[in-house]
């Protein structure tokens, strides 16, 4: 049985109204438009309500960097057949139109979290590895 909402106002009679998942898309802001920030964008506008019609969801993409892709991009041989693939497979997620990218933006510098918090509904980080670990 869906969710209803009731009118129930004298001069009418109670009538049902379905309440929709929300009523405004659901705004989702990520940081980091590496592999993963990209692939999290990919699957939250795949997912069921979203594919249904059930809920609308607004995807930002933030990235330090002025280019999404990550190390994918500017740090791992972008030349590689391998790493191509992945690229192009990125760069489709992001050809469709349906998710913002924001670059040069540096989260805490530029961005806080309480901004954030205050304009989406939800913050995924997606920032990866900042350093090189020490192998020893």
């Amino acid at each position: 049985m869906p969710n209803t909402a009731s009118d129930s106002s004298p001069s009418s009679p109670p009538a049902s109204v379905p309440v929709t998942a929300a009523a405004r898309s659901l705004r989702v802001a990520i940081i980091g438009a590496g592999p993963a920030g990209v692939y999290a964008a990919d699957i939250l506008t795949k997912s069921d309500p979203v594919q249904d019609g059930q809920l609308e969801v607004e995807i930002d993409l933030f990235d330090r960097y002025p280019a999404p892709y990550g190390l994918i991009r500017y740090g791992v041989a972008p030349d590689h057949p391998r790493i191509k693939g992945i690229v192009n497979a990125l760069h489709k997620v992001l050809d469709r139109g349906d998710i913002r990218f924001f670059g040069n933006v540096d989260y805490g510098t530029d961005v806080r979290l309480e901004d954030l918090r205050a304009h989406y509904d939800a913050v995924i980080f997606a920032t990866g590895a900042i350093r090189d670990a020490d192998l020893n």
